[in-house]
């Protein structure tokens, strides 16, 4: 029987951030594959950039926003519409498949009972284990939500007819917790970012770090490395993109009279692509916690598909894949790994550069959309 597919929840669609681009790089193989695609946003606070369209279609797939519905208090329209558009998009003569993402929001919880109602089966994608692990930073409020949704989430994955999980942490919690339910180890996919590997390293050696700045990520751990190689003679400049919470950026205060660290704060994908392009090493610093041993970090498929080098810590799955011949592979919270990593790059650019075109084979065989998107369908015709 044929699939149709109908992502939902509060993320936007087609541009945003990392579970966006999950979302997307499998829309865009079932776009190839000319399998039926939906997707319905319910809620995500729209900025500048990440203005989409409230409705739309991206290649053959229609996506659909209530954001604005729900933000404006239009609760009854919110929840009618996305009725509507979920009963519309029912295909009696496909399997008709929903995927919600990690956790069901609270919100979201009323859809997830129409489609199941519907005949819809039930998938969740999970990235991580609870929102409130080990290594995360929330507010009061915040915590309060969140436990709400794993109370609600609890329900809903017993009524699931199967999970993708990102790494073999969550893999074996879900098969403890929900032994009867299929599960799915699906990494995140990537295109292939540039068309020519770097020639050279370098002087100095920039280094990059994109994403967010929570305790989580490590970034206080890169850039001590980054001043530790510095001290010792290494000509390297530390570049920052990205922003987080207002309590996470702090830092900013204490990096202000290092002339070799440049933060540029929010930029868009296509500026940021033009960075990794300039830049020697595309770092990622997670410290060694709950959250990042259970979840698996968008960027580090994204770095390696730039075929230039990449420092990544040991935590998580990240050694499944990644080693000495493919990365700068370091221990968790060891700036003065990171140091020497730096170092080795810039006494070693030929040895790097190779790494690099290791790192890019490896996320061809391991991380391309075609695999991941052969796994993912495979996956939904057997639930």
């Amino acid at each position: 029987m044929e699939l149709n597919i109908v992502y939902i929840g509060g993320l936007s669609f087609p541009l945003g951030y990392a579970m966006t681009k999950r979302r997307r790089y499998m829309v865009d193989y079932m776009n190839e594959k000319n399998i039926e695609c939906h997707v319905l946003s319910t809620r995500y606070k729209k900025n500048e950039q990440l203005n989409n369209p409230s409705k739309g279609m991206y290649g053959k797939t229609d996506y659909y926003d209530l954001s604005d519905l729900f933000y404006k208090g239009c609760i009854f329209s919110y929840y009618g519409k996305g009725k509507q558009k979920i009963k519309q998009w029912y295909n009696s003569s496909k399997k008709n498949i929903m995927i919600f993402s990690t956790k069901l929001n609270v919100e979201d919880f009323i859809f997830f009972q129409y489609a199941y109602r519907l005949g819809y089966k039930i998938v969740f994608d999970q990235v991580e284990t609870s929102y409130l692990a080990d290594g995360t930073n929330e507010s009061i409020k915040r915590k309060c939500y969140i436990l709400f949704c794993e109370f609600i989430s609890d329900y809903a994955y017993k009524k699931a007819s199967g999970s993708f999980v990102i790494s073999e942490a969550l893999l074996r919690q879900n098969k403890s917790k929900y032994p009867n339910i299929p599960l799915c180890l699906l990494p995140n996919s990537t295109p292939i970012l540039f068309g020519v590997s770097k020639t050279t390293i370098g002087s100095p050696v920039k280094i990059l770090y994109s994403g967010t700045y929570a305790l989580k990520d490590g970034v206080s751990f890169l850039i001590e490395g980054v001043k530790k190689a510095v001290q010792i003679g290494c000509k390297c400049e530390l570049i920052l993109v990205g922003k987080g919470r207002v309590r996470d950026m702090t830092f900013l205060d204490e990096i202000k009279d290092f002339s070799w660290i440049k933060y540029l704060g929010f930029i868009s994908d296509e500026e940021l692509y033009a960075k990794m392009r300039e830049c020697d090493i595309l770092a990622m610093t997670r410290i060694n916690s709950k959250f990042a041993n259970f979840g698996f970090p968008f960027k580090l498929s994204e770095y390696l598909s730039t075929g230039n080098v990449v420092m990544a810590t040991e935590v998580g799955d990240v050694p499944l894949y990644l080693n000495k011949s493919n990365s700068l592979l370091i221990p968790p919270e060891d700036s003065n790994a990171i140091a020497n990593a730096i170092l080795y790059v810039s006494e070693n650019p030929v040895n790097s550069l190779q790494i690099g075109r290791n790192g890019l084979n490896t996320m061809k065989e391991k991380f391309s959309i075609k695999r991941i998107g052969e796994i993912f369908i495979s996956f939904l015709c057997e639930i």
